[in-house]
């Protein structure tokens, strides 16, 4: 399903850059948006928002115990992540950093973690390793390279800037 959405958003961004052709750092930066808020914002919101709602299902999720707190913690902070990914529909710029690090390492680090716990990539069946390859590694790469060709690192020292 994430896979599914994740073409669609690539699909209306590239519509948008078509439209209004922006200059090369601009597109990226736009790029770097649509992923945070429309991959990493809204939807993980949902998510978040459904895990603290029913904390025994997410525990399972997880393989933890349904009381610990690590199950409650990890949906507090995956709503905290999620929401500040979204707020890149209101501010862009240097902004965009944080939200982007944070994610790409989420799904880096999610990435290792799926693909170590299913006994590694010869124990995983195609459509799965695909499906953990294109919902997370690619998120973590396209955030990385976004932010890298929109110059945005090389903005250091300038003000949060407001869409």
């Amino acid at each position: 399903m994430f896979v599914a959405f994740l073409a669609a958003l690539l699909l209306a961004w590239s519509v948008h850059v078509r439209r209004r052709p922006r200059e090369p750092g601009s597109r990226s930066e736009l790029l770097l948006r649509y992923v945070l808020v429309g991959y990493c914002g809204i939807p993980m919101v949902i998510v978040a928002l459904l895990f603290l709602a029913h904390p025994h299902e997410g525990a399972e999720l997880l393989g933890v115990e349904p009381d610990h707190p690590f199950g409650l913690f990890l949906g507090w902070a995956y709503l905290g992540m999620s929401l500040m990914a979204a707020s890149a529909l209101r501010f862009k710029g240097l902004y965009l950093v944080g939200p982007a690090i944070t994610w790409s390492v989420f799904f880096g680090g999610a990435t290792v973690v799926h693909v170590g716990m299913e006994g590694g990539v010869h124990r995983m069946g195609h459509g799965e390793l695909l499906m953990v390859l294109g919902a997370h590694a690619l998120v973590s790469v396209l955030l990385v390279t976004a932010l890298w060709t929109s110059g945005l690192l090389r903005s250091v020292g300038q003000p949060i800037a407001r869409s």
